[in-house]
């Protein structure tokens, strides 16, 4: 696939996306909908069908003909919207992202051909009896070129006034309108005026930029106006085409000195002809002399609103096109690899002007870390998405897994304009399509279970999205029948998860769902229950250095909680050493510095604990945990953080300061390694490695938990 052609796939499923959230709109209201919704399906449409037949895609143009046939039927009052044809529009949909994935654009096999003739005769059984835009290309064609021949043999010869004013941009599409002005000239005799009043001077020309507007005299034997305005469907979106039909006569031949001399005065004059010009070739007779001061009279009016009109919509129309530019993801990750680069350069710029204590150095070295920041945060914001636009696709899950269920389901967005790291939505799907597919498969209940229990029939799947300091919390929540911590610690001992006789608190038993292999389906279906899912979501969302909890009340439903970083790649981190060894904390993560001094230690047998400002807080120390080395130095620091609604405090030897960290992934023997979340080069060539703060709490919790398990039972 060409450059062009792959261009082409891009923007159409930018095109299948804007139809799906047009079609949750009109299914929403299919009674009282807005008519310019239907304008927009058809529109959309209409560009696919044009684009592809442009590049090749001939099975997808024909195919996207008879789908917006259905909403040209719509649009002209002769077809009713129903479910059939809403449900039919969503199939359609996922049949055009399967021919946009063909190589070139064409079906060989032919299987294939015969679902495409298939697909194509279920949509056609929805027009109305006598609707003819259902017949192919070609038959439409050689039907409208005969209708239009036997109608120019009895209404004779027609003249045409074509006036093109392509947008500035079209030129940076690849287009070149001088093939569709010439394409026009096939169409009769023909006389073209060039504008170039717009063209800048040497110094100043932009080669990509369109300054030049035509006009075409069109002399034809038949009704051509339908030819003209399919001469331009291509680029119809970027050119604003006026066709003016002109008193009969045969201006070009009879036109002579006089018709070259008009179009030599309105191209250097840049003023448009108007068909009040050609008044004066009535008669088509070479020696009649124009009234030349009436026409100059009636010109400038209608010419000089134009030209107003021209003026006060161009540069709307370039600065929506220059508002937004489409750039591939790869360069966005590439741009980001090189700051990170960037971000460790420093690092070492830094540490060599403090080695050499040259003033100099140090003012450069200065100025380069907050250029460095600021190109950071540049190109950060570039690869952060707003999540939104990627929650379509669960909007059609929770609709198909609706109609496979027999449940009504809703589901809510709030918050899509949160913008998240392109690489952390992509992460994101897998683990919310599988708690979307257990809201709605385990989660939320039948109709009639729902009126039995006083509940509203249709079930909602609400998505909640927020900041929290420098972090993102999505919530998930349904308002089903929620988790029964019962059934699930009863599951967890006969899979041997849990001991029988040992004491968990609620939202210990809900964890226990994410074990892998873990599930209270009582039947395998074709959504759910195959012991598989859960445990995705929570190595998934550990994978992007974030956090799942669950809460659930019975019957009133489940809220599942992500918190996730902003980003992946760079962060700004607190430089830290325990036992000689560099450890990283990320700074988002950490609420105050404590001395040990500022603390009052208690190791009275409930795990090691300390007194601050009244609370007591439960720490861990580095040394004991990865070294086995109990002793508090002069220069020890407790790192207070929070985990979940907790503070917990993390001792540790020294604090070195902060810097600005390029985050490594750990390479795969230690990626079992759950409380580091990652590697860091530092300036000086050592390797820090980056502690994930909320996994060593809870790592310490558990171990502490089982602990004063053995200690009970002995």
């Amino acid at each position: 696939m060409d450059q062009f052609q792959q261009k082409f796939v891009e923007e159409a499923l930018d095109n299948v996306e804007k139809l799906e959230e047009n079609l949750f709109e009109l299914e929403s209201n299919m009674e009282n909908y807005d008519p310019e919704l239907i304008q927009s399906i058809f529109r959309s449409m209409h560009t696919i069908k044009g684009s592809g037949m442009m590049f090749g895609f001939d099975d997808l143009s024909r195919f996207t003909h008879n789908f917006e046939t259905i909403y040209d039927l719509v649009r002209n009052d002769k077809l009713k919207v129903t479910k059939d044809i809403v449900d039919l529009s969503f199939e359609s949909l996922d049949y055009i992202r399967k021919l946009l994935d063909i190589g070139e654009g064409k079906l060989t096999d032919p299987d294939d051909i015969a679902q495409l003739n298939d697909f194509i005769g279920r949509i056609t059984k929805h027009f109305p009896e006598g609707t003819t835009l259902t017949k192919g290309r070609a038959e439409r064609e050689a039907e409208e070129k005969a209708k239009k021949e036997a109608e120019a043999a009895k209404a004779g010869p027609k003249n045409y006034l074509v006036t093109i004013e392509p947008m500035e941009s079209l030129l940076e599409n690849g287009t070149n309108p001088l093939y569709t002005v010439d394409d026009l000239t096939g169409l009769g005799e023909w006389k073209t005026v060039a504008f170039t009043d717009k063209v800048e001077s040497f110094n100043q020309f932009k080669p990509l930029a369109m300054r030049i507007n035509w006009q075409v005299l069109l002399h034809t034997e038949q009704d051509a106006v339908n030819d003209i305005q399919d001469n331009f469907i291509f680029i119809e979106d970027e050119c604003k085409v006026d066709i003016a039909e002109l008193p009969s006569g045969d201006y070009i031949v009879a036109g002579g000195e006089v018709l070259e001399a008009l179009l030599k005065t309105a191209a250097e004059s840049g003023k448009y002809l108007t068909p009040a010009d050609f008044e004066q070739f009535k008669q088509a007779a070479p020696e009649q002399e124009p009234a030349k001061e009436e026409a100059k009279a009636e010109q400038p009016v209608q010419a000089a609103a134009q030209k107003s009109e021209k003026k006060e919509a161009g540069p709307k129309k370039e600065e929506a096109k220059i508002a937004t530019m489409r750039v591939a993801s790869s360069k966005i990750d590439e741009l980001v690899n090189a700051v990170s680069e960037m971000v460790t350069m420093q690092a070492q710029l830094n540490l060599m002007a403090e080695k050499q204590g040259i003033p100099a150095l140090s003012a450069i070295a200065e100025q380069m870390e907050k250029t460095t920041r600021a190109l950071r945060e540049n190109a950060f914001s570039l690869s952060l998405i707003p999540l939104g636009g990627e929650l379509v696709r669960f909007q059609r899950l929770v609709r198909d897994l609706s109609n496979n269920l027999h449940k009504q389901l809703e589901f809510i967005v709030e918050g899509g304009e949160i913008e998240l790291d392109k690489n952390i939505i992509e992460h994101l799907t897998d683990p919310l399509m599988h708690m979307i597919r257990n809201s709605g498969d385990h989660g939320i209940e039948l109709p009639e279970e729902r009126i039995a229990k006083g509940k509203d029939p249709k079930g909602t799947i609400r998505l909640k999205a927020f900041y929290s300091g420098s972090s993102v919390i999505i919530q998930l929540s349904d308002d089903g029948k929620g988790m029964d911590p019962d059934k699930i610690f009863k599951k967890a001992v006969e899979k041997g998860l849990v001991d029988p006789n040992a004491k968990l608190a609620k939202k210990e038993i809900l964890n226990l769902i994410f074990a892998s292999g873990f599930s209270t389906a009582e039947k395998v279906s074709d959504v759910s229950g195959r012991g598989v899912g859960m445990d995705v979501v929570k190595s998934k969302i550990a994978e992007i250095r974030g956090e799942v909890s669950i809460d659930s009340e019975i019957d009133k439903g489940t809220t599942f909680t992500l918190d996730l970083p902003l980003t992946l790649s760079i962060i700004d981190g607190l430089l830290t050493k325990v036992n000689g060894e560099q450890f990283i904390f990320p700074l988002s993560n950490i609420e105050r510095i404590l001395s040990p001094k500022e603390v009052q230690f208690n190791h009275s047998g409930v795990g090691n604990v300390f007194t601050y400002g009244g609370e007591q807080i439960g720490y861990i120390e580095l040394n004991s945990m990865f070294y086995s080395m109990d002793t508090l130095m002069d220069t020890s620091k407790i790192i207070m953080v929070r985990s979940g609604e907790k503070h917990f405090g993390i001792v540790v030897d020294q604090i070195i300061g902060e810097y600005q960290i390029v985050v490594k992934p750990l390479g795969r023997f230690m990626r079992k390694v759950d409380m580091i979340s990652g590697a860091s080069v530092m300036g000086d060539g050592s390797l820090s490695l980056v502690v994930d703060t909320t996994r060593m709490v809870n790592y310490y919790i558990q171990q502490r938990y089982r602990k004063d398990v053995k200690e009970k039972e002995a």
